[in-house]
């Protein structure tokens, strides 16, 4: 089976490769955050890759291009960006061991305290929505 390729496919795998590259710079391509910024950067991609809409298309394109600069800076310079990107490389790190095996997996928890586990990534969710909107960014 083809795949069509449109103008807004081209413009989308070279925004990919372009947050690839700069995602690799941004954590000085140190090994184990290289594979969280990539793992980042597809879930991205496979979130959306059934839009097309225009107008939706086009906020895309220029929230990656802001996060492209995002990154870029974060290489550059240690400040807040850098700190940024390290924190979400740290949340991945530990959401990713989290899945593997929860904490107390083995045993019988109660209601209350499933529901601290089930809702104890809300907070970190709603602050990287909250800058992304405020930067127009689409970091995860």
């Amino acid at each position: 089976m083809s795949r069509i390729i449109t103008p807004a496919s081209k413009k989308a795998s070279s925004i990919f490769r372009r947050l690839w590259r700069a995602g690799d710079s941004s954590v000085l391509y140190s090994r184990p955050a290289v594979y969280y910024v990539r793992q980042r950067i597809r879930e991205g991609f496979e979130e959306h890759k059934n839009v097309t809409n225009e107008n939706i298309l086009n906020d895309l394109f220029e929230r990656c291009e802001n996060t492209i600069k995002f990154l870029e800076i974060s290489a550059k310079r240690k400040g807040f960006e850098h700190k940024v990107i390290y924190s979400l490389c740290e949340m991945t790190y530990i959401q990713n061991r989290y899945k593997r095996r929860p904490p107390h997996s083995n045993k019988r928890l109660s209601l209350e305290l499933y529901n601290m586990h089930a809702h104890s990534y809300d907070d970190y969710y709603l602050t990287v929505k909250m800058m992304n909107d405020s930067l127009k960014l689409c970091l995860r």
